[in-house]
């Protein structure tokens, strides 16, 4: 059974759904990058559920990239709330769900609590075809839609 988890950013220009098989098992990983410090972000995501980035016009959402440029840290254009994080896996990088959109949800964007505490993780400590796998791995199958 899935259940959704609504969240979004301050102003209702972004809002996301978290959609997962395990909502009490869902275990924040605050990543120890210096851009995800600075927001206090940590992460959650199922590999088994989905994550929908639904925005209020094409200019809803402004990107960041920093390190590898891999991930796509995502943020409403508006208040500046960092919502999700994002990532295209390429047709040549050999995954069997390539050409597909991941993503992970900030916990601090959601509307509801999550009962696990959160756990701190390094991915950039791996290389980047590590991490892209890693994401392949944890992170929900993603859309964005723009309205």
């Amino acid at each position: 059974m899935t259940e959704p988890i609504f969240g979004g950013c301050h102003c209702g220009q972004v809002e996301i759904q978290l959609t997962t098989t395990r909502p009490a098992e869902l275990v924040p990983r605050a990543c120890d990058c210096s851009f995800c410090m600075k927001h206090g972000a940590a992460w959650v995501s199922d590999p088994e559920g989905s994550l929908e980035i639904r925005c209020r016009g094409g200019r809803a959402l402004i990107e960041y990239r920093q390190g590898s440029e891999a991930a796509r840290m995502l943020m409403c254009s508006l208040c500046g709330v960092l919502v999700a994080v994002v990532c295209e896996l390429e047709a040549d990088e050999g995954l069997s769900n390539r050409g597909t959109l991941y993503g992970a949800a900030n916990a601090l964007a959601l509307e509801r609590e999550l009962t696990q505490p959160s756990t701190v993780v390094s991915p950039q400590q791996l290389e980047e075809s590590a991490k892209r796998l890693r994401w392949s791995e944890i992170w929900s199958p993603a859309r964005i839609i723009v309205d």
